[in-house]
């Protein structure tokens, strides 16, 4: 082995390392995004609908999976960081098919992309389905070597658990299927592509009806508001990942496992910058096309580019060592921890952060564990209030957009049940939204019902 793939291999140890070390206090979060699914999970663990009961909004398949760990913070950012693990492993065999050297280059990138090392550390949607889209994609490679039909089924049975895990990329069956239809005009492993992409969904016919899995995955989706701002967050991801600009090239679609890469790329990347909002983790979808394009654009003329390879290995491992060992202790913690002393464990509490209902092993009224600024059905003051009346409600934790609710805090303040119990506050995790990273401050406001 060369020297340098001695390095290269050091590094993405090394990479794995620190990914781990400290993963109970990430450097950043996806909003609340990863306390909303544990809750409900935590719920949903408790037999509680996810979309009947939990007005949820997502794909399921994660969030069962995250039920089976009881929502446990740190046993599901572990799960995270296994499912990075293993597609890692089938990105290295995706890329072994255009060479040695384009492998460990890949893997490489991907290893250092900042996006996918913050999700990895996190209980995240995006990483989960992510991970699922590159075995996936793995078998797709395979059958498009080989046309074995054993390929294409696992190939379709995994891209499915995608999709089911988060829907982002629901279009890409519609490309392998004019692929194996129209491309290399074979109907029957069409229909055997299809029945196999299905076929999961007899699983999640256990727990849901199709009218829910519908109006869930879909409808309640289509109701989020359209922020132009966030689409900036793209700059954000290629910023650290400069690299994956190699990718924007003219490829030789000829070659169909080129063909398949790219086009996984851009089906995801288009309708990641169409719908209502994105977020600098919702990219993470395309690291893993665009890291084997742009090591394979990278090896063709390696020794005019290894000048930016190591800037980029060296600001990304930097990083990566710089936000890992600063990062804060989570102030939820802290908040979890007054409130396990302030009530009991049957007790009510509302959060504007719901990862402090799991980490004080309490539960939240079934609909407001969604207490995001973009969501549908918008929770109104009026919810709230009703739930503060109910006996089995003791505490309400005000943070994020639980201030934003107007009147609230008033009603809080000018109740005769209702008493200020305490307030924490401290710096929190860098936050990303659109271009802008900062350092949050976090407040949280207890307030106790006697």
């Amino acid at each position: 082995m060369s020297l340098k793939n001695k390095i290269i291999i050091i590094i993405i140890i090394f990479s794995f390392i620190i990914r781990a070390y400290n993963i109970q206090n990430p450097f950043s979060t996806n909003g609340i995004d990863e306390g909303i699914h544990l809750l409900q999970a935590k719920m949903m663990a408790g037999g509680y609908n996810y979309y009947e009961d939990l007005n949820g909004d997502q794909a399921p398949l994660a969030l069962i999976t995250f039920s089976l760990l009881g929502g446990n913070v740190i046993f599901c950012r572990y799960l995270s960081y296994a499912m990075f693990l293993i597609s890692f492993i089938f990105l290295f065999l995706s890329a072994k098919k255009f060479g040695r050297s384009v492998a460990i280059l890949s893997i490489l990138i991907l290893s250092l992309d900042l996006s996918l090392f913050r999700e990895s550390r996190l209980a995240s949607l995006d990483l989960f389905s992510a991970s699922l889209l590159s075995i996936s994609s793995f078998f797709f490679l395979n059958y498009i070597e080989n046309k074995k039909i054993f390929h294409l089924a696992l190939s379709s049975i995994f891209l499915s658990l995608s999709i089911f895990s988060k829907i982002i990329p629901f279009l890409i069956p519609f490309f392998i299927l004019f692929y194996i239809i129209f491309m290399k005009k074979n109907r029957i492993h069409g229909i055997i592509y299809l029945a196999f992409l299905f076929l999961p969904a007899v699983f999640l016919f256990l727990f849901f009806s199709p009218h829910q899995l519908i109006e869930g995955i879909f409808l309640r989706q289509s109701h989020r508001a359209f922020d132009f701002y966030s689409k900036l967050s793209v700059i954000l991801f290629f910023s650290s990942c400069f690299i994956y600009l190699y990718a924007i090239r003219k490829w030789n679609l000829k070659n169909h496992k080129i063909l398949y890469l790219v086009s996984i790329a851009i089906l995801i990347f288009v309708p990641l910058l169409i719908q209502g909002r994105s977020s600098q983790h919702h990219f993470v979808y395309i690291s893993y096309p665009l890291a084997i394009l742009s090591s394979i654009a990278i090896n063709q003329k390696w020794n005019k580019r290894r000048v930016i390879t190591a800037i980029f290995v060296s600001i990304n491992l930097l990083l990566a060592i710089f936000f890992v060992f600063t990062a804060p202790r989570d102030l939820s913690y802290n908040v979890a921890r007054e409130i396990d002393e302030i009530s009991n464990k049957n007790d009510i509490i509302i959060s504007g952060n719901p990862l402090i209902n799991v980490e004080a092993h309490r539960l939240a009224p079934p609909n407001l564990t969604n207490l995001a600024r973009y969501h549908y059905p918008e929770v109104s003051l009026n919810d709230i209030i009703y739930w503060l009346e109910k006996n089995e409600t003791k505490v309400i934790v005000l943070y994020y957009h639980l201030y934003e609710i107007k009147g609230l805090e008033e009603y809080l303040e000018n109740s005769s049940k209702w008493h200020f119990y305490k307030k924490i506050e401290g710096r929190g995790q860098i936050l990303f939204y659109g271009i802008e990273p900062k350092f949050s401050h976090d407040c949280y406001k207890i307030y106790v019902k006697y």
